[in-house]
């Protein structure tokens, strides 16, 4: 299939004179048959990786994506443009989702988004109805890693998927994943030995990262409230808890600040509307959970300021980099006491509940009205992967994703703390080097600049 034909449905389908260098790569590839593997920045143009290729042959695409809203996005988008495209996720009834399969199989859509957990059941439905599937796009596939940032453990299950659908040519999308996170992208979904890894940079000279210190929560919101009031245009705040998303935008909003929360615990409507508020800059601060994350497609944020630091590099640099995705110089800022990895710690506690506990709990089921909501839903989950009910439990993977855990937390830890080049210290997690000075707090340029 040729790169012209793809660049001509660019032109015309999406109104862009031509592909970015690393969309063109994969572009090329997706449409040569091949199994991709791309890891782009965010804000790299990923989605049309699989949608031009989509376009630009013949047959049905199934793009596994993670994020209801994200699906309906990328559908409604595309619906405007023409283009027979449809979601499958838990918001349709049981006639509405027969009446997509029926579409699908039937040749009637090019791209279907499903969610990973509903896709098992679509591919038993399609081939009862003689469809196929031609290509496999699998959005975000860092949630592939059990000890990724992201980690959804259906994505495990895609693998055995592509399988039934006849090992369809797939490609894999991510925006941030180490040399030991893409190596386990290829084994979970099988890509063959052939397969193309397009890797970008992920370095964003035109982000300035810096570190401020704070010695108490009211100096860390004074320094928030002077940062977000002097800064110019929009700026998302993530804080770890929606307890401090709501407290937070009180403050800015009392401040003066046209502020909105965004968390899980918001109706979908609530969150839909916040997020279509701030695209039309209608709010000028979101303050956040990790919740307002995959698909937040802004281009002109000028701040990214985090309230204590994640449990991870790669949250971090997810979340920071939906500042300056237009090119233009952003700020991201992280307040950081040395006791803001304690509650990431006890997250990782209830996460990974005491073995002991866990055993006690699944010989003598009466003990879960005395035990934590959080540690029986980790009994629960835990027992489907290891089985209690077979006999003894074999640990090891469990301790395995605990230790990857502590270690990216550690990371992050030691990149608030380093008197050395920041850029340096995070490019380095994901096996980059630095290409040049990007300007950071800890750099002599930006002493120089001050």
């Amino acid at each position: 299939m040729s790169l012209t034909l793809a660049r001509d449905v660019l032109r015309r389908t999406f109104g862009y004179a031509d592909f970015r260098p690393l969309q063109g790569r994969v572009v090329h590839h997706v449409l040569a048959g091949r199994d991709v593997l791309a890891v782009l920045p965010t804000g790299g143009g990923k989605s049309l990786c699989f949608q031009i290729p989509a376009l630009a042959s013949s047959g049905l695409t199934v793009v596994v994506s993670p994020l209801i809203a994200l699906m309906e996005d990328q559908v409604t988008a595309l619906a405007a443009r023409g283009v027979g495209a449809a979601a499958l996720n838990s918001t349709l009834d049981g006639a509405q989702q027969r009446a997509v399969t029926e579409q699908a199989a039937t040749g009637r859509l090019r791209l279907l988004y499903v969610s990973p957990e509903r896709l098992p059941r679509f591919c038993d439905e399609l081939l009862a109805q003689g469809g196929r599937v031609d290509r496999l796009a699998v959005d975000e596939a860092h949630c592939i890693v059990e000890w990724g940032h992201d980690f959804r453990p259906s994505y495990r299950l895609l693998r055995r998927a592509r399988a039934a659908l006849g090992s369809p040519p797939c490609v894999a999308l991510t925006a941030s994943a180490t040399p030991a996170v893409r190596r386990e992208i290829h084994a979970a979904l099988g890509l063959r030995r052939d397969a193309m890894e397009v890797v970008g940079s992920f370095d964003r000279p035109n982000l300035r990262l810096d570190v401020v210190p704070v010695v108490s929560r009211d100096d860390r919101l004074a320094r928030l409230m002077v940062q977000v009031r002097t800064q110019r245009g929009t700026a998302i705040v993530y804080a770890p808890t929606r307890g401090l998303v709501e407290s937070l935008t009180r403050v800015l909003v009392e401040g003066g600040v046209a502020a909105a929360p965004y968390h899980a615990g918001m109706q979908m409507t609530e969150r839909h509307d916040v997020h279509e508020r701030f695209l039309a800059d209608r709010v000028r601060v979101v303050v956040a959970t990790c919740a307002f994350g995959m698909g937040i497609d802004k281009s002109g944020v000028r701040l990214v300021a985090h309230w204590a630091v994640p449990a991870t590099p790669e949250s971090y640099y997810q979340e920071a980099g939906r500042a300056g995705r237009d090119g233009r110089e952003a700020r991201c800022v992280l307040y950081f006491h040395p006791a803001d990895v304690i509650l990431p710690r006890r997250q990782l506690d209830v996460t990974f509940p005491p073995e002991r506990v866990l055993e006690q709990l699944w010989r003598d089921p009466a003990m879960r009205a005395r035990q934590p909501a959080a540690v029986v839903a980790a009994a629960d989950r835990l027992a489907v992967e290891l089985r209690p009910d077979r006999g003894a439990v074999e640990w090891s993977a469990v301790r395995r994703r605990r230790r990857e855990a502590e270690r990216r937390l550690g990371a992050i830890a030691a990149y608030a703390k380093t008197r050395e080049c920041r850029r340096r210290t995070l490019l380095a997690w994901f096996g980059e080097a630095v290409s040049r000075c990007g300007g950071c707090d800890r750099c002599d340029v930006a002493r120089a600049r001050r």
